[in-house]
C-alpha cells in the first residue's frame, strides 16, 4: 500500500504545481481522475454511501472517490478518498468527515468494509511575497491516509506525505 500512497503523492503534487491555487475543488478533483486513468488505476467518483439505523437505509452521504482493491500499485484493500481545497489548517472537520465514511461502511456489516481513507488537502491561497511585487501559486498540499480502530471510535493517522510512513 506504500507505493499507491506515494503513489498520490506524486500525482497531487504534480496537480497543485501545474494548475496552482484557487480552482474549484471539482477541478481538482478531474485532474485526479485523469491520472487515475493514465495510472490504470480503477476508481469510482462520487459513490454515495448508504447511513443505516437498525438495518434501515435512514440517508447517505458522498465520498469523492472510491479505489476498490486491486492489483495496480498492490493495492490490497478498498479505500475511500476524499478532497479539499481550502486551508491546510482546517483538518479536523474534514477528518471527522473521513470517519462517519468508514463508520457508515463499517456499519453496513458487509464482507471487506473499508477501513482507510486517505484525505488530499490542496492549499487554496497564493502567496505574496514580502516586498508585494510577485503573487505566487501556492505549492502546498497534504496528502494523510487514516485508518478507523477496529474496536471503538479512533480515527489514527498512519501515513502522510509530510512524515511518511508511520506504520505500514
Amino acid at each position: 500500500m506504500i507505493k499507491f500512497y506515494k503513489h498520490m503523492e506524486k500525482i497531487v503534487k504534480r496537480i497543485q504545481k501545474q494548475l496552482g491555487a484557487r480552482f474549484p475543488e471539482r477541478v481538482l478533483q478531474n485532474a485526479l481522475a485523469k491520472e487515475f486513468m493514465d495510472s490504470n488505476i480503477q476508481y469510482e467518483k462520487e459513490l454515495n454511501l448508504d447511513i443505516l439505523y437498525k438495518k434501515n437505509r435512514v440517508g447517505y452521504i458522498t465520498a469523492d472517490f472510491y479505489i476498490p482493491k486491486q492489483k495496480v500499485f498492490n493495492i490490497s484493500e478498498d479505500i475511500v478518498i476524499e478532497t479539499k481545497q481550502s486551508s491546510l489548517q482546517m483538518r479536523t472537520d474534514y477528518l471527522s468527515q473521513l470517519k462517519m465514511y468508514l463508520r457508515t461502511r463499517r456499519n453496513q456489516n458487509i464482507q471487506n468494509p473499508v477501513s482507510k481513507a486517505i484525505l488530499i488537502c490542496w492549499e487554496n491561497k497564493d502567496m505574496l511575497n514580502e516586498d508585494e511585487t510577485e503573487l505566487r501559486f501556492s505549492n502546498d498540499v497534504r496528502v494523510e491516509v487514516w485508518e478507523l480502530a477496529d474496536k471503538g471510535d479512533t480515527l489514527k493517522k498512519i501515513w502522510g506525505s509530510k512524515n511518511h510512513s508511520i506504520k505500514n
